[in-house]
Parts: C-alpha cells; structure tokens; sequence
C-alpha cells in the first residue's frame, strides 16, 4: 500500500530537499541505460561471443572485431543541423539576443546539445544571468546522464517546475561532487556527498520560470523520448559477430592450403656423417621449413601433392551489407552515406529521392529544436531586460541549408523568385553559402529601398532609359548636369580639343556609322 506522504509525481513535491532527493533518484535511476547509449557512442561494446577456451590468438580477433558504426549514424542528422540566424517580426535582421548567442560560442555548441539529444533522445540547456553582469546571460549544455529536470506536464510544458545538475554520478562522503538546482526564484550551487546537501552559494535569477529548456527530437504523447543509437544497438551488435565470422574466415581458411603426402624425412647427421640419436636412441629428423618462400622435392614416386582451396568470404561481406543496409533503414539514413561503393555516379534525381525520407527526418527534427532554441532566445533576452523579445511568440531560428542543391541551381531559382515579386534579401536567405550576417551586409549596402521588387525595376528601368537616350540629349543632359562637360570641350591648360576638325569622336578605338574610314 503507498504512503500518503510518498509523491508519485514532480508535481507533488514542494519542499527543497525532497525534490533533490527526487531527482537524484531518476538520475541513478536513467544512468544504467543512459550509460550503455554512451559506451556504444564511443566503440565500448560488449564482445561478441567467445568459447569458454578460446586461445589468445581467437581472442585478439574478437577485439578487432568491432567495427563501430553508430557515429557515423549519429553524425549524419548532426551535420545537417546548424542555427545560423534569429528573426523577430518587430526588429529587422538579427535582434539584441544574437549578440548573446555569439558571446556563449553557440555557433559550435549548438552541435554539442544537437548530438546528446540525438544519441540520447534528449538533452538541456539553462540560460541564467552572468556573476560578472547581471545583464548577460550564460548558455550552459547539459547530459541527460547527469541532469533530471520535473515537468508538471512533460509533453506541452514549456518549462521544468525544477531541474537537478550532478557533475558526476558517483560521490560519497570522502569524494562529494558539486550539483545545480534551479527552481522559477533561485539558482543552488550544491555540495553532494553527506547525509544532506549541502548549500555553496544561492542566488536570485529573477526570470519567473525555471530556466531549463529540453531539447527532444522525438517524443510520444506520454512523454517518452526515443533516441537513435537505443533502437541500432542490437544490430550493432550482429554487425560485430560478422565482423568475427569474417576475420576468422580470412584467417583460418582464407588462404589456399598446400598438402603432401609421402616425404621421407630427413635424418640429422653430425660431422663424420652418422645420424643423430634422441634420448630413447631413436634417429631424429630435420623438421621442414614451410613459408611462401619453399619449395618441397621429393625423390619418391609414391609422394603425392595437393591443394585445399580457400574458403570464400562472398556472403560474410553480403551479410554485413545487408546488416548495415537495415542499420540505415532502422535511422532513415541515406544508405550511401555508409555504402559509398554500392551507389555511384547517381543523377541529382536519384540523390534526392534516396535522400527524401532524411530530408523529412530533418524537418521533424528542426521543428522541435527551433522551438527549444526560440525559448532559449527568449530567456536571453529576459535576461538582458528585453521584456518585449521575450514576450513575443511568433520568432523563428533560422537553419543552415545543408541540402545537395548545387549553387547554380539555387541562383537560378532565385531569379526567378525576384521575377515573381519576391524581396532579394529573402531570396538571399534560400542560397547555400549565405549566412544570416552576409544577408544583413547585403540589405546595408543596398538600402532598404533596393530591396523590394519595385525598387529593383527602378534600377531596370534607369538603366534601360540611359542605354536608349539619344546622343544629342545625353550630350545635353551632361551640359545641364553641374561640372558636366560636352564631348569635344578643351583640356584644362591644353589648347587642343578632344576631336581634331571635321571628325568625330571615337569611342575606344571604334569607328562610328557615321565617320568615313580612314
């Protein structure tokens, strides 16, 4: 029967030490399959299957027989996943807080809390103001290994009730660890390791919300994450088997082996030409030498030569293939990313359509970090005293396009979205290669007049206008103009003129229409 005062949920607990005893609890709690994702993340496998009295050479190939494929599943979606601007309805360009996002490196960490939360299925990361200013904030990322955060709501809460922080997952009382708790008032620096934790320092955040935000790439309407490398670890694990198949294929009876019957052995002799005898009195025999490099003479006709044929090694490759085809198809990862060999010289057709259900991935993937990194955003700029950019709610990150598309090909489309009326600095946001800042050097060169599509036909239409003139107006024209000088007026300090009498001017070493040929 359940205690009336044991809390069920998060949002039962209110007072201070229960909740950290609580989340210290779903740390250790997640840490045994949070630990077996990390160790497979890094090449720490469980072994494959070994006889009880395997010899050492047996289990030297069993060490080489991982072969670690789950980061480079883990890497392609990474790779394609880089925030690279922020956009406000009411500011142009980027606003204030990507001041802040550039001060905290986040153009490289952003990929340190893309990765956790793609092998994982989850990850964190808090924004609290600086201890040097008030007024800056601090971006921190977090392991879900070492970080709990309580949600009344897990799947449409914005914000924790409160978040926990070890840095490390074991500790005692001879060896404590340092810890982090924030709550919607304060930030705790902890002291973990005794009965009690104990309180190094506490501060007012003054944000209203516990400051933590999640960042989940797929999560189910009960709240349950799902991270890549937890569903490809069986597979991985029949990959490294193969792996073992293979080697002792290849090193046992991968080679064609060479028989004779019938040798007469050679007696050892000493110096006056008697044989040698053992310890029993029997002769001894010179063992042979066999490398590569002897050849076997026999003066017996009854000595027969032969050869055992090596053992193919066709379908242990066409299993391992196989098996990492399904590790793509489990990942929806392009199948080329992993088997570069199998497709070559594709048509940009074909690429795209073996890549059409990552890019789809991609998106689902995108849409729910650019939400968590939007809420980030809006704490940095709470923090830095931007009631209003925290406030709005209709702000977009922007994503680095890392499609295949071929430069030419995104030119080429973005004339003629300017040829259908679409503004260039948006159209400049579609190019591969143009980061948020090149857009922002284009729109403060140009002007925001030159911007829209009328001011573009404008530029048209003066440029038309001036080619057409004819030459007695632009002479005109020039004469009207302040400081203009007609064609043929005199040189200062020289009295000749720029045309000699009775011919015309020549334009770069051109004879006009109407000037007869010398």
């Amino acid at each position: 029967m359940t205690k009336t005062n044991e809390a069920l949920f998060p949002s039962q607990i209110t007072d201070f030490a229960e909740r950290i005893t609580y989340a210290l609890k779903q740390i250790e709690k997640d840490y045994k399959p949070l630990s077996l994702i990390d160790r497979y993340t890094r090449g720490l496998h469980t072994a494959p299957y070994v006889p009880r009295k395997a010899n050492p050479e047996f289990k030297e190939l069993v060490k080489r027989s991982i072969h670690n494929l789950i980061p480079l599943l883990v890497d392609a979606p990474t790779n394609a996943l880089s925030v690279e601007g922020y956009r406000r309805p009411d500011v142009t360009g980027n606003p204030g807080e990507w001041r802040h996002w550039q001060r905290n490196r986040m153009d490289q960490r952003q990929a340190l809390v893309h990765r956790a939360a793609i092998e994982t299925g989850q990850s964190y990361a808090s924004v609290t103001p600086s201890l040097l200013d008030p007024k800056v904030p601090e971006i921190r990322a977090y392991h879900p290994m070492r970080l709990f955060a309580g949600y009344d709501d897990p799947v449409f809460d914005a914000f924790p009730m409160y978040a926990l922080y070890i840095e490390n997952n074991t500790y005692s009382e001879k060896e404590p660890t340092r810890a982090r708790f924030w709550d919607d008032q304060m930030v705790y620096d902890l002291v973990l390791g005794g009965t009690e934790p104990e309180i190094a320092n506490k501060r007012a955040h003054g944000l209203g919300v516990c400051p933590v935000v999640r960042f989940t790439p797929k999560m189910d309407l009960t709240g349950r994450v799902t991270g890549m490398v937890e569903g490809i670890i069986p597979y991985q694990n029949k990959l490294n088997q193969m792996f073992l198949s293979l080697l002792i294929a290849q090193h046992y009876t991968g080679f064609a082996i060479r028989t004779a019957t019938g040798l007469s052995p050679v007696e050892r002799v000493d110096e006056h030409g008697m044989p040698v005898l053992d310890q029993d009195g029997q002769p001894t025999f010179v063992p042979p030498v066999l490398d590569p490099s002897t050849m076997l003479v026999s003066p017996s006709p009854e000595t027969r030569f032969g050869q055992l044929p090596a053992a193919p090694t066709g379908e242990f490759l066409d299993a391992i293939e196989l098996t990492t085809r399904h590790m793509c198809a489990v990942t929806e990862t392009p199948p080329h990313y992993l088997l570069s060999g199998k497709l070559a010289n594709l048509s940009a057709d074909a690429l795209a359509a073996a890549e059409s259900a990552f890019q789809r991935k991609i998106d689902e993937i995108r849409n729910s970090f650019g939400e968590s990194w939007e809420l980030v955003l809006r704490l940095c700029a709470l923090v830095s005293g931007d009631q209003t950019g925290y406030e709005v709610e209709d702000a977009q990150v922007q994503w680095a396009d890392k499609g295949n598309r071929s430069l030419a090909q995104a030119v080429d489309a973005g004339l003629k979205l300017t040829q259908m009326a679409v503004p260039v600095d948006i159209v400049l946001t579609k190019i591969p290669g143009f980061s948020q800042q090149d857009v922002d050097l284009v729109r403060d060169r140009l002007g925001e007049d030159l911007l829209t599509p009328q001011g573009q036909a404008a530029i048209g239409k003066q440029d038309l206008s001036s080619a057409e003139q004819p030459p007695d107006e632009a002479k005109a024209a020039a004469l009207a103009t302040p400081g203009g000088k007609p064609k043929g007026s005199k040189r200062p300090g020289s009295g000749k003129t720029t045309t000699g009498p009775g011919r015309t001017a020549r334009s770069r070493g051109r004879v006009r229409a109407d000037e007869p040929a010398a």
